[in-house]
């Protein structure tokens, strides 16, 4: 009995570390070899080069944010 609790363990174990470790180790290791081409090769977040000659600005926040309305202070009438 023992040794079957053992063989058990034993593949469950192996069924572990060749189902879920070994695929996530290589899927970080890819990731990060990924990361490391674009940090290498210049590029931004949003996937484009920035040119040496033109300086960057960030993009225009009132196009972003649009205000939707006005506050307006008010006290309570009772």
């Amino acid at each position: 009995m023992n040794v079957f609790v053992l063989a058990i363990l034993i593949y469950l174990l192996y069924r572990f570390i060749g189902g879920f470790l070994i695929p996530l180790f290589r899927t970080t290791r890819t990731m990060r070899q990924q990361f490391n081409q674009h940090a290498q090769n210049g590029h931004t977040p949003n996937g484009q080069r920035p040119t040496p000659n033109e300086p960057q600005t960030p993009p225009n926040s009132n196009s972003t944010h649009s205000k939707v309305g006005e506050y307006i202070d008010f006290e309570e009438v009772k």
